[in-house]
């Protein structure tokens, strides 16, 4: 199993695999991942354990969690590698990540970058940093700091 950290939607009680099956059986090993949405945002959630949002609740007994509670903050994904990083999905879309983009920001073209479905386009971007530069306009919300991620300059030194 992955290890993206135990705050993950994979543990979380709000997540309806959880509710089911509590966790992956391993005579079962598709069912937990088609199983998973999110109760609580009403989102399918296709990457369980690489994916989190500050509502997250320790699934041991779901039947416990708060189904009164509201949505805090934003569901985030696991970026691309530069440590463990999380960026924030467009709403309910969620980013495609390790995936071949052009840059929506500078043009670059990579075969490890990320991509999201937004107002009927394909956005692609090279790093982190161009997705939550985009995301930052987008949402108007500077809980997430470009400059907390990796620039590409960085990340392509040697091209």
């Amino acid at each position: 199993m992955p290890n993206g950290g135990p705050d993950c939607c994979g543990n979380c009680s709000h997540n309806k695999a959880v509710q089911i099956m509590a966790h992956p059986h391993p005579e079962q090993p598709d069912k937990f991942w088609q199983l998973s949405h999110c109760t609580l945002r009403d989102v399918r959630i296709t990457k369980p354990f690489w994916t989190y949002c500050s509502n997250f609740t320790y699934g041991k007994t779901p039947e416990a969690r708060n189904r009164e509670e509201s949505p805090r903050g934003w569901i985030t994904a696991s970026g691309l590698y530069e440590g463990y990083v999380r960026i924030p999905w467009d709403e309910n879309r969620e980013p495609r990540v390790s995936v071949p983009a052009t840059c929506s920001i500078c043009g670059r073209k990579t075969d490890n970058g990320i991509e999201v479905d937004h107002d009927g386009d394909v956005l692609g971007f090279c790093t982190n940093r161009h997705y939550v530069e985009w995301w930052v306009t987008i949402h108007r919300d500077n809980s997430f700091r470009p400059e907390d991620f990796e620039s590409p300059e960085t990340r392509y030194k040697a091209d």
